[in-house]
């Protein structure tokens, strides 16, 4: 009878190279992301001079972010999700760079502003859910929960450092945020083009209606009271927090702070 062969063992998270690939862009792009969104109503408000536009502008991120997250896991489910991420990327960088050029110009509209929070947070809430898909891909079961400990480290990283550091960047210039931004997204955009993601097979039989997909999640969440209290918590916290940044950059900037402290 014939032995079996010895099973290597998985690779470690700190030599899995398409991990580290993945992780180390993401880092990058977290932190531009937050910058930027940081910089919004400081932009908005140095423009317009109005409050209600700021708030126009960051509730159009977590609406985006809201009606996409909804059909965002069927979408991962039914293409490529190397394809999903890089195509978020390169959407967040060419949105940043089409805000650095108008306000370089002095060509920014709050209309304009209002796009690129869209694109902002519909490519925000596609690309999480396409890289979590892909994390059992890249790294062995073992690992598995160590990998989505330290991506959920990454995002808190991200955005304290990108929060933190944004009002000092509008501070030095008000396109260097999103400038900022841009370059992130394209040094992400070309880390992730080595990142090797196996291409999955299509279930058999075909996909259903999207729609009908989106509601049987929403369902399922809707059932699981733990999940449902949980998704209702982070839903309220986000938009608290949300509309505590804008009031507290509203409050600084009608006495007098500084950008890079009114943050």
């Amino acid at each position: 009878m014939t032995a079996a062969p010895p099973v290597s063992p998985p690779v470690p998270l700190s030599r899995n190279r398409d991990y580290r690939l993945l992780w180390g862009s993401q880092a990058l792009s977290e932190f531009g992301f937050h910058a930027a969104v940081i910089a919004f109503p400081l932009l908005v408000l140095a423009l317009t001079g109005s409050g209600a536009a700021s708030g126009l502008v960051m509730g159009t991120i977590a609406a985006a972010q809201m009606v996409v997250g909804l059909p965002a896991g069927v979408l991962v489910d039914r293409y490529d999700r190397k394809a999903i991420m890089l195509g978020c990327e390169a959407a967040q960088a060419v949105s940043a760079i089409s805000l650095v050029v108008a306000v370089w110009a002095g060509a920014a509209t709050v209309w304009h502003m209002v796009a690129v929070a869209a694109v902002f947070g519909a490519s925000a809430a596609l690309f999480e859910p396409a890289e979590n898909a892909s994390l059992p891909a890249l790294v062995a079961d073992d690992h598995l929960p160590t990998a989505v400990a330290m991506n959920t480290a990454r995002a808190s990283m991200g955005q304290l450092a990108g929060t933190a550091t944004g009002g000092f960047l509008f501070a030095v210039g008000r396109f260097v945020p999103f400038l900022v931004d841009a370059v992130t997204h394209t040094l992400s955009f070309v880390a992730l083009l080595f990142v090797r993601l196996p291409r999955r097979e299509r279930p058999p039989g075909g996909a259903g209606p999207l729609g009908r997909e989106a509601l049987a999640g929403l369902r399922w969440v809707w059932r699981e009271r733990r999940i449902r209290v949980t998704v209702a918590c982070a839903v309220v916290l986000n938009l608290f927090f949300s509309a505590f940044y804008l009031v507290v950059i509203v409050l600084a900037e009608s006495r007098g702070c500084p950008p890079g402290r009114s943050v």
